[in-house]
């Protein structure tokens, strides 16, 4: 009989009862609208390359549980949120045996622990995103190049470029790891030749996975697949004047994705200097040029957020260096603080620092309900014809005509495509249909979008007929 492993299976029970209670009871952020209508309506995304595996994935899932359990339209919210949730806690076990190859058992385990009960994952694993299938995907395609130990390398490297190229497919963002796993490669093969090898069927492998389906995408559609990519490469803020706020950005979410491990990490340092121990061994089996580690999995993929100043507004973009950044705490930590009771410092002050993000985002989940329950008091308020100016509410109710629940209505979008004048153009165009233009004015609906708000409120006071939904 096979004996189970223990570790992996409790590991796996400890983050399915931390995702139910620490991800938040919503469906996610301004994207997650936008995947959930694409699913129902069996099309890719707008978004980067088109996000082909993360959708095609969730459409098969999708229209599967629809056909045996005849479900309605907006039930597709449920399923899709089991999806991430199934890939959060794949993702704690599969990093469980992908940080045994850097750290003790010890070290791995306490590693795990943190990434189970970091507040950002465990959030983010209750949403409908693709940062977490994306880490997940990644981790799986280190784990299988570091496991390959000599039995069928080059099925090991095909593998794990697939992984790679399905990371890839799942968010963009997977790229900047690219010179994380070579050095994953790198560290595993001694031999020059075997290397290059390696980095042959890796790198061809992953180049088909990411490149066929977006040659698809594109050979099945050239123009709307030129649209989506001239809208991506417009949505990216990189102005120069930027840059600096960018770096401070990125800096601080790279702490908050997992401040408990950095504290810890930074107390065994403190503790380290004024003992003058001598530091223990807390990588097994030795790592090959950790300093190449460490700038390739934690220093790159941030270095890439600079330019883009949307990491000042959304902290899961630092998700992405979440796993090498508790590696490497985590080593730290079991190399310096060499006790018994180590191992449950560490624990008790990640479980502290998970609670109290917990009592910190309440705001947060209360505005999210509320946002979820006006926008439900909207659908039912019109339930014919209309063009709706509806601020952040935009991907909300965009989201229940992309899905059949209100098919006639128009949404005019706020956000980074506005423009005041094609703005005015889409008001006049509706006015010339015989379709009454309605405003949200609930107050959730113009944070960050004020400019915006005013310039709706004067047209409406310069004798416009704006009907305001309350």
């Amino acid at each position: 009989m096979l004996r189970l492993h223990r570790y992996p299976l409790l590991l796996a029970a400890v983050a399915s009862y931390l995702y139910l209670a620490g991800s938040a009871p919503f469906l996610g952020q301004w994207d997650s609208y936008d995947y959930l209508k694409q699913i129902v309506t069996n099309r890719f995304s707008d978004l980067g390359f088109g996000r082909p595996v993360y959708l095609g994935c969730n459409i098969l899932l999708w229209e599967s549980m629809r056909r045996l359990l005849h479900l309605e339209p907006l039930q597709v919210e449920a399923v899709a949120m089991m999806a991430t949730i199934v890939c959060g806690v794949a993702g704690v076990v599969i990093f469980e045996r992908l940080a045994r190859n850097f750290l003790s058992p010890a070290a791995s385990r306490m590693a795990a622990l943190a990434l189970a009960v970091s507040p950002m994952y465990a959030v983010y694993s209750g949403f409908i995103m693709t940062e977490v299938p994306m880490l997940a995907a990644l981790m799986a395609s280190a784990l299988v190049l570091l496991q390959s130990n000599g039995r069928r390398p080059v099925l090991s490297d095909m593998f794990g470029g697939i992984l790679f190229g399905a990371a890839v497919g799942m968010r963009e963002q997977a790229l900047t790891m690219a010179p994380a796993l070579l050095w994953v490669i790198f560290s595993r093969n001694r031999n020059p030749g075997t290397r290059r090898r390696s980095f042959v069927v890796f790198g061809s492998a992953a180049g088909m996975a990411i490149l066929l389906p977006v040659t698809a995408l594109f050979l099945a559609d050239p123009a709307r697949f030129m649209a989506r990519m001239d809208v991506w490469f417009h949505a990216l803020p990189t102005g120069s004047v930027q840059f600096w706020n960018n770096v401070q950005a990125s800096l601080l979410f790279a702490f908050a994705v997992c401040p408990a491990a950095w504290i810890a990490a930074a107390a065994a340092g403190a503790f380290y200097l004024f003992s003058r121990r001598a530091p223990g061994q807390g990588c097994e089996p030795a790592v090959r040029k950790p300093v190449l580690g460490i700038l390739c999995c934690i220093a790159l993929p941030i270095v890439a957020l600079w330019r883009d100043a949307d990491v000042q507004i959304h902290p899961r973009y630092l998700l992405i260096a979440l796993p090498s950044s508790l590696i490497l705490c985590a080593s730290i930590y079991s190399r310096l603080i060499r006790s018994a009771k180590a191992p449950a410092a560490w624990a008790i002050l990640h479980v502290l620092v998970f609670g109290s993000a917990l009592v910190a985002i309440c705001p947060f989940r209360q505005v999210q309900k509320q946002k979820m329950e006006f926008a439900d008091v909207v659908r039912d308020a019109i339930p014919g014809e209309g063009l709706i100016i509806a601020g952040s509410y935009s991907p909300i109710l965009d989201y229940y005509r992309g899905i059949g629940l209100r098919p006639h209505w128009r949404i005019l979008w706020s956000g980074w495509s506005w423009n005041p004048k094609d703005a005015d153009a889409v008001i006049r165009q509706a006015w010339t249909d015989g379709l009454p233009v309605y405003l949200i004015e609930n107050h959730l609906a113009w944070r960050y979008f004020e400019s915006e708000y005013l310039h709706y409120l004067r047209g409406r006071t310069s004798g416009v007929p704006i009907i305001p939904i309350r």
